[in-house]
């Protein structure tokens, strides 16, 4: 049996680690752990003595400090039975490096260590079409977008026939400059960090999903 994998997918908001984690799940058999919708279920949690909460920093697009962000994950791996057996998907974390650090360490806490690190690689233009034209249908969750993948059908969801559709509170402008801005100067210095550790690898994420999920796959050996 090869041994499982705990892997980490990293790009901006909007350069397809989301679909990308979706295949893997499916047909990988890999467990995600995605931040982004960790820390959308936890929104009302508050972070400080200010009162604070997740929701709050994360519409205005700031970094959570590293701890909310750790004990969250750490959280979630505790509740995965026997999950150093398991194939682990870290979906848009580490995004520091001291998250990178720490989640080493959570990680040996398990037995395990991070096999690869996936970097999808994406113009800022693309980003901004994918991320300013994404909604989804309110009832079955399927992923539409303005300029990409409208539904067949206008108004009308393809999978479920819903009618109501729902865009995210941080798909916004003003959020979105801060977001790429936050990726820019922030998680170059994780790239960094695992690039020297050897377990980086780059995914041109501007290709279509099959030509990315053909580099995904071949990346992480697998079949």
């Amino acid at each position: 049996m090869m041994a499982s994998k705990w892997i980490v997918l990293m790009g901006v908001a909007g350069s397809g680690k989301g679909t990308q984690s979706e295949y893997l799940a499916k047909e990988q058999n890999f467990t995600v752990i995605s931040v982004g919708e960790l820390l959308r279920s936890n929104k009302d949690k508050v972070i400080d003595a200010s009162g604070e909460t997740i929701g709050h920093v994360i519409t205005s697009g700031a970094l959570l400090p590293d701890k909310v962000v750790l004990d969250l994950v750490k959280a979630e791996l505790e509740k995965i039975e026997n999950v150093a057996s398991k194939n682990i998907l870290f979906d848009g974390f580490p995004r520091t490096p001291g998250q990178a650090e720490a989640l080493n360490k959570i990680a040996e806490g398990f037995g395990k260590q991070i096999d690869y690190v996936l970097r999808f690689v994406i113009d800022d233009a693309v980003v901004t079409k994918r991320i300013m034209g994404r909604y989804k249908c309110s009832k079955c969750g399927k992923i539409y977008n303005d300029y990409f993948l409208k539904p067949i059908k206008d108004g009308i969801c393809d999978v479920c026939g819903g009618t109501e559709f729902d865009r995210r509170a941080d798909d916004n402008e003003e959020s979105l400059r801060m977001r790429l801005k936050e990726y820019h100067t922030t998680t170059v210095a994780v790239v960094d960090y695992y690039s020297k550790i050897g377990v980086l690898k780059e995914v041109n994420a501007d290709a279509d999903f099959e030509s990315v999920k053909k580099s995904v796959i071949e990346s992480l050996g697998l079949s």
